[in-house]
């Protein structure tokens, strides 16, 4: 487990999304950030970030590695920091999509209410209209997921444990509804056009501005 959470490299979304919504010197809250991945390069560019996660253990890993970056554990659905304290709030690589059940979602987004006005909410999400054509998902049978495909929200079975899909249109809805103002979004192979990202991008970055 460790090993699969040690890569320390950002996503194309990632390096894409950091560069035009996060400044150096801004304040970042890196939420389900395992062993640090993205909070090391996050405090490499020049953010002054904390990382939180609910792992113990990789909390230990990442305070051992990085001693000089400040981790904490905790969860994303009760956030023990002021209201409006962080310039911008990120989860990254599917993380939400572990919570359940889905009003547990919903709880964490209204946690961002640590973010300042106008503060940037980053994070990815599983997409269920991708087992329609996706070829990640058609190399592989998945009957519970392709007849998913038809709903717009569902937790589905995959990699022997349940995990949250839901249409980017109800990502936006969703997150829209607790207070942000959708901004964009960026899928497989960095492509933007919301059309192809909804069949093809098995999973979809968002970013988002708190209103």
């Amino acid at each position: 487990m460790i090993d699969q959470y040690s890569l320390y490299r950002l996503l194309p979304a990632e390096r894409i999304f950091f560069a035009k919504y996060y400044k150096p010197g801004d304040s970042v809250l890196d939420h389900a950030c395992g062993a640090g991945r993205t909070t090391l390069r996050l405090h490499e560019i020049g953010f002054r970030v904390k990382g939180i996660d609910t792992s113990e253990n990789l909390i230990h890993v990442a305070q051992r590695r990085f001693p000089y970056i400040p981790f904490e554990v905790g969860s994303y659905c009760e956030i023990e920091e002021p209201d409006q304290s962080y310039d911008h709030v990120l989860i990254s690589f599917n993380s939400l999509d572990c919570a359940w059940p889905e009003h547990r979602r919903v709880d964490a987004l209204r946690e961002c209410r640590v973010l300042k006005p106008a503060g940037t909410l980053i994070f990815s999400w599983h997409n269920i209209k991708a087992f329609h054509i996706s070829p990640v998902y058609l190399q592989r049978e998945n009957l519970a997921g392709t007849a998913a495909a038809f709903r717009d929200q569902a937790y589905v079975r995959c990699d022997s444990c349940a995990t949250y899909f839901a249409a980017p249109d109800y990502v936006i809805d969703q997150t829209e509804k607790v207070g942000f103002r959708y901004l964009e979004q960026i899928g497989v192979r960095k492509i933007t056009n919301p059309m192809l990202n909804r069949y093809v991008s098995p999973y979809v970055y968002y970013a988002f501005r708190k209103v």
